[in-house]
């Protein structure tokens, strides 16, 4: 189990933005990685693909559009935009505020931080003719509800939506919610979205905030509780077995 951070990455090139590496296979994950992005206004993170691996981007701040050929979706902040393996796809910030940004991937697509997929424009890859696009864009709120644990949970990501890869949870903590993580088979990440969180694996203990990262292994396991007067906000990913 690590703590980390989404503003404490390793910086890659990708277009004019500027992206890090926070969870990836340097640091030891071997499903699943997990990138920060920060972008201006007019900045591109360029169409590419990944011939095996899923995407699923989160927007955290501003908003722009998700970019397949001269087709451009509006996306905005607290959105989820599921990309399935081969599909062709990039982001542009087509706002006049900055943009931010977490993706989380798997299995890990390691021609991404060499640079192998930062191409020029007239190289980048475009959609084919009559091509019908497979990606999704969801509310994080708006995912079917769970009725597992204490707060408001919702599954946004899953194999009944398509998904082969990842899984993705949206969580709402209110005041005096909290839950224990049960161990897992495979990597898994908690990202705290706003709030405060009080965590606890073994006689170790974290308060975590805003931008805060809990990278899990197979077999990890903590618990977590709502440490503020508002509500802690949390997304959850991990890689399907």
């Amino acid at each position: 189990m690590q703590i980390l951070n989404l503003e404490k990455g390793v910086f890659f090139q990708m277009g004019k933005g500027q992206n890090w590496r926070v969870v990836h296979p340097d640091m030891g994950a071997k499903q699943i990685t997990l990138n920060h992005g920060l972008h201006a206004p007019g900045n591109e993170f360029n169409q590419h693909t990944h011939e095996g691996s899923e995407d699923v981007i989160v927007v955290l701040e501003g908003g722009g559009c998700i970019r397949q050929g001269h087709i451009y979706t509006p996306i905005a902040a607290g959105d989820v935009i599921f990309v399935p393996a081969n599909e062709i796809h990039g982001t542009v910030n087509t706002t006049d505020h900055p943009a931010r940004v977490m993706s989380f991937q798997s299995p890990p697509d390691m021609a991404l931080y060499r640079g192998d997929r930062n191409l020029p424009p007239e190289e980048t890859p475009k959609p084919k003719p009559g091509h019908r696009s497979g990606v999704q864009i969801t509310s994080m709120t708006k995912g079917g509800p769970i009725f597992v644990e204490p707060g408001h949970w919702r599954s946004v990501v899953s194999a009944d939506r398509g998904a082969k890869y990842l899984e993705l949870d949206y969580i709402k903590l209110e005041p005096g919610d909290g839950f224990q993580h049960k161990p897992g088979t495979t990597e898994e990440i908690y990202v705290i979205i706003e709030g405060k969180a009080q965590v606890k694996a073994g006689e170790n203990g974290w308060i975590l905030k805003k931008k805060d990262v809990i990278f899990l292994n197979p077999g990890d396991e903590f618990s977590l509780f709502q440490e503020a007067n508002k509500p802690l906000v949390i997304i959850h990913c991990w890689a399907q077995d």
